[in-house]
């Protein structure tokens, strides 16, 4: 993080783990000039996703850049010195050790989420043609309001958020789950490395940067995704294993995803169009500024992921996406006759 952020301007401090592990104390992090010492609160390290941990770690340390790089030591901790220590290196000068809350939305982005609610509930009807016509319809609005912001004035402040749990290893199904997230619901997805403390080994979680709207949807997408796939599979499923869960779901995530890229294709003949958001990509390219793609294997195609697949298909939106509603959205499945 030093060389990648400060550019190996820091020195290694004297780190310390304060608190007695039992409950998270008052500070979760604190630089101290005296000692050179950076602590950090022992049960937050060893309770909270690593990309808190980060976060907070990169907060102290944009402290220990202030102190001993730049040598201010008569403004307040939080002063103006700081803050632009932070812009420049990207850092969140709050680091609460979570991330952002979703902001307040505007009154134009209310009156979007009211009518992506109604298309959504129009989504639920048994009429299979009457409900992918109400998703479809649900999903070039969502298109058109992304599209809409990316002439909007105003800087709207990125966020990012961590989806699913850290592991040592991630199987095809989580990898296609978090492509869909990247591609078709405005906000960007990488794979980053996450300390498993209680194992004492490194893994990896799937982390998603963009606007509180984008990803408040984009989480509702992979929990429901995650729970329909499961009850699809109790019913479809042939085998009666987690790897043969996983081998339907990686189908089922196939199959929706191919859903999805013939409904982009469909909204590009009506000239609705996402090739990005330029704010997005360079936010992310600041957070993430050394990134690599690797190949990785996937499930034999066999019954169960050709199940799956079927059952991919036939899944579409069908409930309301705001945040204020819990999760509230469901994925149903739709099957023709």
């Amino acid at each position: 993080m030093n060389r990648e952020r400060f550019r190996s301007a820091l020195h290694a401090p004297v780190f310390s783990l304060s608190g007695s592990g039992d409950s998270v104390g008052t500070n979760l992090g604190l630089w101290s000039s005296a000692g050179r010492t950076l602590l950090l609160d022992r049960y937050f390290v060893v309770h909270s996703p690593w990309p808190a941990v980060r976060e907070v770690l990169l907060h102290e340390m944009a402290h220990q850049f202030v102190d001993e790089v730049y040598k201010v030591r008569d403004e307040s901790p939080h002063g103006p010195t700081f803050q632009a220590v932070c812009a420049r290196f990207h850092i969140d000068p709050r680091a609460s050790g979570a991330p952002l809350p979703a902001s307040e939305a505007a009154p134009d982005q209310d009156r979007v989420v009211a009518r992506v609610r109604k298309l959504l509930a129009l989504a639920a009807s048994a009429n299979q043609h009457e409900a992918e016509s109400a998703m479809n319809a649900a999903q070039a609005l969502l298109l058109k309001y992304n599209l809409d912001f990316l002439d909007a004035p105003q800087e709207q402040r990125m966020q990012w958020r961590t989806v699913g749990e850290p592991a040592l290893r991630h199987s095809e199904d989580a990898k296609v789950l978090g492509a869909i997230l990247a591609r078709h619901f405005f906000v960007k997805g990488v794979w980053v490395p996450a300390f498993l403390p209680r194992r004492g080994e490194w893994g990896s979680v799937f982390e998603i940067c963009g606007s509180s709207e984008n990803l408040e949807m984009a989480l509702y997408v992979y929990d429901f995704l995650q729970a329909t796939t499961l009850r699809l599979w109790e019913k479809d499923g042939v085998g009666h294993t987690r790897t043969a869960l996983a081998r339907f779901r990686a189908g089922a995530y196939h199959g929706f995803f191919q859903k999805l890229n013939e409904q982009s294709v469909r909204q590009a003949e009506t000239g609705l169009v996402w090739v990005g958001d330029p704010r997005l990509e360079s936010w992310f390219g600041q957070r993430h500024p050394h990134i690599r793609t690797v190949k990785s294997t996937g499930f034999k195609r066999d019954s169960d992921f050709q199940n799956g697949r079927i059952a991919g298909r036939g899944i579409v939106l069908n409930r309301p996406i705001t945040a204020t509603e819990g999760r509230s959205l469901q994925l149903e499945d739709k099957r023709r006759g």
